[in-house]
């Protein structure tokens, strides 16, 4: 009987031991992947990562981070899979979360052979405080990692979305990427030619 209680003592420590780490492993955001995003110079507006692409580009990965090379399309198609998840935060406040999404996501213009020439500032979305981390004058960058689900009658796609814009040009009343225009579905059908730049 003392060997049982011992052995259920064990396996109980055992487990909450496993559930510690899973549990400390959400907070700390670890299971969603590190990103860069690499642009080439001169687009402007709204791009897109799509995922589960058979025909996409191959996974790369620099520096422990996911890395997207994006076409001058601005659509990337991609065969990773979903970057899902939620960054979870040890501490409160705007400005510790603007910098926690900084640090799972970078943007860089790159030149023709994708070397960085230029980190774009990211400024993810709170409602109206986003305006606090806008630098005007040049081009900034918004959105998040959310994934949305889109298609027309031949195909179906999951999508992480950016914009971006000029200085203070943005109005995210106006901000939607979720409906696909008709020149979104055309760069997205000639995501590897399309020429996006200067837009």
């Amino acid at each position: 009987m003392e060997k049982l209680k011992n052995g259920f003592r064990f396996t109980r420590v055992i487990l909450l031991i496993v559930l510690s780490v899973i549990f400390n492993s959400c907070l700390s955001g670890s299971h969603i992947d590190k990103e860069l995003f690499y642009i080439p110079n001169g687009i402007k507006g709204n791009i897109s990562i799509l995922f589960n692409c058979k025909d996409g580009k191959p996974k790369k990965w620099k520096d422990g981070k996911r890395l997207y090379e994006i076409p001058i399309s601005g659509v990337l198609k991609t065969q990773f899979k979903e970057n899902i998840g939620r960054l979870s935060f040890e501490e409160d406040g705007i400005p510790f979360k603007v910098e926690k999404y900084r640090e799972y996501a970078q943007f860089f213009y790159v030149d023709e052979n994708y070397k960085p020439i230029k980190k774009i500032n990211y400024v993810p979305y709170f409602g109206p405080y986003y305006v606090s981390y806008i630098i005007k004058n040049q081009i900034n960058v918004t959105g998040t990692n959310n994934v949305i689900g889109f298609g027309n009658e031949k195909e179906e796609y999951s999508s992480s979305d950016y914009l971006l814009f000029f200085g203070g040009t943005l109005d995210y009343k106006k901000v939607d990427l979720t409906n696909k225009t008709k020149q979104d579905w055309l760069r997205i059908e000639n995501w590897d030619t399309y020429d996006y730049r200067n837009n």
